[in-house]
């Protein structure tokens, strides 16, 4: 059965040609490149445009230009009780905290889930501020003092803090945003906590700021004549953290603009409220 409704027949010497029609349909050229486009507008659309949120590591300065030491120091004094005109009554010791030396030698938990909290925010006025970066200090770190513990003579964590790139360097390094177009920040304003495990609170902090710009070493509550509960909160609960991003490194300030860290450490003392 023949169904093919063309025949060619050969014969002869001139060129035949026939023009067969096909239709042809253009409707989805290209509809994988929309279908892309269209993927890319509605993601964007749910979760917005990509961004680079890449870190770099700062670093802390070295103490002059002079020299290659880097360390940063932290100390953190807790308040032992008694008259809060008396400088002796915050002491560089865990047990002024309330933990024994079994406590502390041991790493008893309630000791070892303790921590200090270094928050840094954008501001210093806590009705705008925002907390960008947390340094956790456990207090398994630090340097080690003697104490007696059952007529032993034992040596127990102290909180004081040596940080630096080789050794204790847990805390040492900041980590911040690589690129500025999307936050850009370069001054940080640093609070303090210390998280008790022994009660389940956290300890606000004052920094170690003195009553003039002489007396910079000193802390804070036994040098406010008068009321000791009222002050400038953003100028006893802060010090100043400035990165720099052509070196990666950082310093950190106090409300006179002192370079504090390696020669002068970073003092933090145990604000006492007043339900104290």
């Amino acid at each position: 059965m023949n169904v093919n409704k063309f025949q060619i027949k050969q014969g002869g010497v001139t060129n035949k040609q026939i023009n067969i029609p096909i239709q042809l349909q253009w409707d989805y050229l290209g509809m994988d490149l929309s279908i892309d486009e269209y993927e890319v507008k509605m993601i964007e659309e749910v979760i917005g445009k990509g961004r680079d949120f890449e870190v770099s590591r700062f670093a802390h300065a070295p103490a002059t230009g002079t020299t290659d030491n880097t360390e940063v120091n932290y100390e953190f004094y807790f308040y032992s009780g008694g008259s809060l005109n008396d400088q002796s009554n915050w002491r560089l010791d865990y047990q002024s905290e309330g933990f024994t030396p079994q406590e502390i030698y041991y790493y008893r938990n309630n000791f070892a889930n303790s921590f200090f909290k270094l928050d840094f925010y954008d501001t210093p006025d806590e009705k705008k501020q925002t907390n960008y970066v947390t340094i956790i200090l456990p207090t398994q770190q630090g340097l080690t003092m003697e104490a007696q513990m059952q007529r032993t003579l034992v040596n127990i964590k102290k909180p004081k803090f040596v940080l630096d790139y080789i050794g204790d360097k847990d805390g040492f390094f900041i980590y911040w945003l690589k690129k500025r177009n999307f936050l850009n920040i370069d001054t940080f304003y640093m609070s303090a906590k210390f998280y008790d495990a022994k009660v389940g609170q956290f300890k606000t902090m004052m920094t170690g700021r003195g009553s003039n710009p002489i007396d910079l070493t000193n802390g804070p509550q036994y040098n406010i004549v008068g009321n000791k509960y009222a002050f400038d909160n953003t100028q006893y609960f802060y010090y100043t953290v400035k990165l720099n991003y052509r070196t990666l490194t950082y310093e950190v300030l106090n409300t006179y603009g002192q370079r504090l860290g390696t020669n002068i450490p970073i003092k933090w003392y145990e604000y006492v409220n007043p339900t104290q």
